[in-house]
């Protein structure tokens, strides 16, 4: 499919056009990443957002109730709705220097890849489709979603495909490199956990049960849990605190777990082990002094779906294919924590692709970009939007539309 769509003139005109905006669409990065945008607090970089969608022609550009933004650019009708995507938020608090520096090559600054390129990336793919004359069977949809970071848990993304029922695929533009195609979804599971005890001068109350050190008992037992390799299954304890001066057994202490597994059911294994190392901690240091006075509670604060497709399905196929017809040797990622795990635990066809160039420090302060051959990221978009939409008089979409109940 993707080879009939590469002879025809409009699509060879469109890559064309992708390369000669290169450098456009890095100037356009480097202004979007001057509009602060931490996760929760992304609405100024959607209206710049929406600005220019609204600019470049789409129809219907809007910032839903859940903080995404939305255009679309209508097909001809009869085929799948299909959304190409990248997310609004950065992990940097407001006031975080991000001015862009250049030096040797590279462009340095705190959010310029992540994912501020696969904004500029999705934006250069509207323009080439315009220029080149394109005309789809399906609609396409064209977003910047919220909360895809840290504790959002790609909930942005979430919120949009609930909320458009009749998108039948997407592709997110995220990760390094232009080779990489993730297709599927590694699934996360973030508990907060608080032992409670009564407290006391640490010599004078001395042989009570302590909090902190019941907490130190569970994430020693949870450093003892040997996860598989295979399918990958990490964890860990991310922050720890308690206690409010050194001279003091703790009333009380609190820690952060972070647990992840490319398996729904591998995590919901560990997660059990998890559970039980907590109630132990608590247990062994009642224990140790014969007094039953520390408890334990946690909370669940983050839950993001697992979920699997098979590596021959359409959608991974085309995107393989189209990054061949590159020039580009593919590379499937088994797992990835992206805007993905949404349509893929939801059972709708999906791929996040990287954002090309190279890049370096991604999540620092010292976050950097080269922009060299990056153009081929919006290639690769370009053309497998249009095999999975179809291409008026040409092709047949690749997805069907999808049927709601």
């Amino acid at each position: 499919m993707i080879k009939q769509v590469m002879t025809d003139e409009r699509v060879q005109a469109g890559l064309a056009f992708i390369e000669a905006d290169h450098d456009r669409a890095i100037e356009e990065q480097k202004e979007i990443v001057l509009v602060e945008a931490p996760t929760f607090h992304e609405e100024n970089r959607a209206a710049d957002y929406a600005r220019r969608l609204t600019e470049l022609g789409l129809v219907d550009v809007h910032i839903d109730p859940f903080g995404n933004v939305l255009g679309r650019r209508p097909g001809k009708g009869q085929g799948p709705v299909v959304l190409l995507e990248a997310h609004l938020d950065t992990v940097f608090p407001f006031g975080t220097n991000v001015t862009p520096v250049e030096k040797d090559g590279r462009t340095y600054a705190p959010g310029i890849c992540d994912d501020t390129r696969g904004l500029a990336a999705n934006l250069s793919v509207i323009r080439a489709l315009d220029h080149a004359g394109i005309e789809t069977q399906g609609d396409i949809i064209f977003a910047g979603t919220t909360r895809e970071e840290g504790m959002g848990g790609m909930s942005g993304m979430r919120d949009l495909l609930q909320s458009h029922p009749e998108i039948a695929a997407t592709i997110s533009i995220d990760g390094a490199g232009v080779d990489s195609i993730v297709y599927q979804a590694t699934g996360i599971r973030n508990y907060s956990v608080t032992y409670q005890g009564p407290g006391g001068h640490a010599y004078g109350a001395f042989g009570l049960p302590s909090p902190i050190h019941a907490a130190a008992r569970a994430v020693t037992l949870l450093g003892d849990i040997r996860p598989p390799a295979t399918p990958k299954t990490t964890f860990t304890v991310s922050l720890i605190e308690g206690g409010h001066q050194i001279h003091a057994i703790a009333q009380q202490a609190v820690f952060k777990i972070n647990m992840r597994s490319d398996d729904g059911a591998e995590l919901d294994r560990f997660e059990a082990m998890a559970i039980a190392a907590f109630e132990q901690g608590a247990a062994l240091e009642n224990a140790r002094w014969g007094r039953e006075e520390v408890t334990v509670s946690y909370e669940k604060i983050l839950d993001v779906p697992a979920g699997t497709q098979p590596a021959d399905s359409v959608i991974v196929q085309a995107a393989w294919q189209a990054t061949e017809a590159l020039g580009i040797t593919p590379r499937l990622s088994a797992g990835g924590c992206t805007n993905t795990n949404m349509p893929v635990s939801m059972g709708i066809p999906a791929v996040a692709l990287g954002r090309g160039g190279k890049e370096g420090g991604i999540h620092s302060l010292g976050e950097w970009f080269d922009p060299t051959g990056t153009y081929r990221c919006p290639q690769k978009s370009f053309l497998l939007l249009i095999a999975l939409a179809g291409l008026h008089g040409v092709t047949q979409p690749l997805i069907a539309p999808r049927v709601q109940a």
